[in-house]
Formats: C-alpha cells, sequence, structure tokens
C-alpha cells in the first residue's frame, strides 16, 4: 500500500554537515528523514519558494525534455530502503498513449534518486509515495518537544542558503572558468 508524503522541512543535519528533507506521513506522527546533497538541497529549497532562473537548471532541464516527449510526471515513489539508500521512481504518463485514458501501459516508471524525485515533485506539484515497508525501515516517530528546536535548525538552514549567494556562486564560477578558457 503507498501512503502520501508531505515535504515539513528541509534542515541541516549539524553532526554530519548534511542537508536533510523531511517528509511527513499523511496521518501518522511519523516522519520520514531522507539526507540529500546539498546540490540537490538548493534545489530543492529554490522549488519551495518557486524561484526560477534565466536559465534552467538540470532538473529544469529534465522537466523540459519530458515535456517536449508528450509525457508529464504524475507523482513520485520512494520504493524501498537497501543498506541506508533509498531509492524511487518517477512515475510518468505518456500522453501520445491516448486509446484509453488510465490505461496501466500509459505510465512509463523512471529509476531516480528520491532528492531528484522530491525537487521534480515540488516543482511540479506532484504527490510523493512510499511503501509501508520504508516506512517501517526507514520512518522516525515525531516527539513534540523537538519540533521547535527542528524549526529553528530549518530556518537557521534556510537562512544559510540565500538565492542571491547561490546566483553569485554560479556567476562568479563562469567567470573564473571563461577565463581559465581563454
Amino acid at each position: 500500500m503507498l501512503r502520501e508524503l508531505k515535504i515539513k522541512a528541509l534542515m541541516l543535519d549539524r553532526n554530519h554537515n548534511t542537508p536533510v528533507v523531511i517528509l511527513e506521513i499523511e496521518k501518522s506522527s511519523m516522519v520520514l528523514p531522507i539526507w540529500i546533497g546539498s546540490c540537490e538541497a538548493m534545489a530543492l529549497s529554490l522549488a519551495l519558494e518557486n524561484t526560477d532562473f534565466p536559465r534552467p537548471l538540470t532538473h529544469d532541464l529534465l522537466l523540459n525534455t519530458i515535456e517536449a516527449l508528450d509525457a508529464q510526471v504524475v507523482k513520485v515513489v520512494i520504493d524501498s530502503l537497501k543498506e541506508n539508500t533509498y531509492y524511487a521512481k518517477l512515475m510518468l504518463k505518456d500522453l501520445a498513449y491516448a486509446e484509453i485514458e488510465d490505461d496501466p501501459a500509459s505510465i512509463i516508471e523512471i529509476d531516480c534518486r528520491p532528492s531528484d524525485a522530491i525537487v521534480i515533485a515540488a516543482k511540479k506539484h506532484v504527490p510523493i509515495f512510499t511503501t509501508d515497508e520504508v516506512i517501517i525501515e526507514g520512518g522516525v516517530k515525531m516527539e513534540d518537544s523537538t519540533s521547535k528546536d527542528e524549526k529553528e535548525k530549518f530556518k537557521d538552514f534556510v537562512e544559510h542558503l540565500k538565492i542571491d549567494d547561490f546566483k553569485n556562486y554560479f556567476q562568479n564560477s563562469r567567470g573564473e572558468n571563461d577565463e581559465s578558457n581563454e
């Protein structure tokens, strides 16, 4: 059985200095924490803020490609956890496959990292799901006493990921690369 997840927070695990996305499990007091890379954290932060860049970033490129191939993302499924690694699938609908509206043959499953799947789900506002098995293996019970501390950590994380700094980083690194290629 699939259970829907909602993005609750994007935080920084200070013990490992690694971003963590906290996914809230529907109708539950549990969450699913998934550690992600800093680039994916920045992309997720931008998606959650509905911020666009003048040129497509990697996730935008993928979404543009999916649309150009006459398909659309319909949902994301975090379907397994093996040796502390989550696995996910992008579920696409082939829009050219119009014989029957809800034909399962029109669904395309693409293996992907959960961090990328979550960013894409946030950008396209599609649901994120997981299995009961993943919840049993990776779910954590949320305690009310830590919610204030988590909000502070999230606030701190967001404050350190400023969009202008991110844009400047890319502009500066592009300028340095341009100079080294001359």
